[in-house]
């Protein structure tokens, strides 16, 4: 899926993944969704970058959309655009190894849990998840999992195509409340079609913030652009615009290139790993607990709420540290 133009690296992302999936699976079926307005932008060196495409399609995109927003509208509805069952794949991630066992899983819809977790242990449990399910008028105190959107295995079947029409309609009617992310939705509608989401194999989606431990038998990276940098040094080199930028040559760097069989070597250094007591401790000690919601264009009183809700978590977390430890 991309919505891109010439000035941002969303092209090179996909460019990359689509690369380290032929690498280990030249005989794969790439089908990439771009809105119509992307596909013109395909022309020069840009179309050096879809050599790997096996079948581009271009959807029409009411573009009074902003271009982040087309580009959920075309992942919730890739169900209707594509034939046959498919692996969806964000355009942020790098396939470490061979996935032929795809066409072996049981399941008509799965996806793995967010942040490799379940609801209780998520990181952003209190910082959004909880927050999200008030506004989308559904409660997470019930539900089990969160899923993680950026892969899911879709079969071509009616249970899917259904979930799929829900979830674009859903995700239309509440993305003005999420800042335009397609995750909460997606939650939604899973729970208002009774959870037909199985769970998946943490190795099939592996986030490189919070799945380390996952990341030796991993199947593809999930490197993630939502992950900042500080001081310029970023997690894993992927997270790093000046690097995709090289790639805008059509040409991948080989130090790009060595990552799709050896992921470690794309980690920064130092690199600390934090387990979850002390993870949440340092979520809950700075304002930039979710930084997504500082880049939201929300009034000065949103913004001023949702700092007042920061220090109040951070004041009272040793409180509610303890009472999760008791649970």
């Amino acid at each position: 899926m991309l919505t891109s133009t010439e000035k941002d690296i969303y092209l090179e992302q996909a460019y990359v993944s689509m690369a380290s999936a032929k690498h280990h699976m030249p005989d794969c079926h790439i089908v990439l969704l771009v809105d119509d307005q992307s596909a013109k932008t395909l022309e020069g060196k840009r179309k050096t970058e879809i050599q790997f495409v096996d079948e581009l399609v271009v959807v029409d995109v009411d573009h009074s959309y902003s271009r982040q927003e087309c580009s959920r509208i075309l992942k919730t509805s890739a169900r209707e655009h594509v034939k046959g069952d498919f692996l969806f794949v964000d355009s942020d991630t790098i396939f470490v190894k061979p996935i032929y066992e795809v066409d072996d899983l049981k399941f008509d819809m799965a996806a793995c849990p967010d942040s490799h977790s379940d609801i209780p242990h998520n990181p952003y449990r209190d910082s959004c998840l909880i927050g999200h399910g008030h506004l989308l008028n559904w409660s997470i105190d019930n539900e089990k999992v969160y899923f993680n959107s950026g892969i899911i295995f879709v079969r071509d079947c009616a249970k899917t195509h259904e979930f799929y029409q829900l979830w674009n309609k859903n995700w239309k009617k509440y993305h003005h409340l999420t800042g335009g992310m397609d995750q909460p939705s997606f939650a939604r509608t899973n729970y208002e079609l009774g959870h037909p989401v199985q769970v998946l194999d943490d190795t099939w989606n592996v986030e490189l913030k919070h799945g380390m431990k996952f990341l030796k038998d991993a199947r593809i990276v999930h490197y993630l652009t939502t992950n900042p940098s500080v001081n310029g040094i970023q997690l894993f080199l992927m997270n790093s615009k000046e690097k995709l930028m090289e790639v805008k040559s059509g040409i991948i760097p080989n130090d790009i290139q060595q990552l799709f069989d050896d992921p470690f070597k794309g980690l920064s250094t130092p690199t600390l790993c934090l387990a979850y007591g002390d993870m949440m401790t340092y979520y809950h000690l700075t304002l930039d607990v979710y930084p997504e919601y500082m880049r939201m264009k929300s009034s000065k009183l949103v913004m001023a709420a949702w700092r007042f809700y920061l220090y109040v978590a951070r004041v009272t977390w040793p409180i509610r540290r303890r009472f999760h430890n008791l649970v």
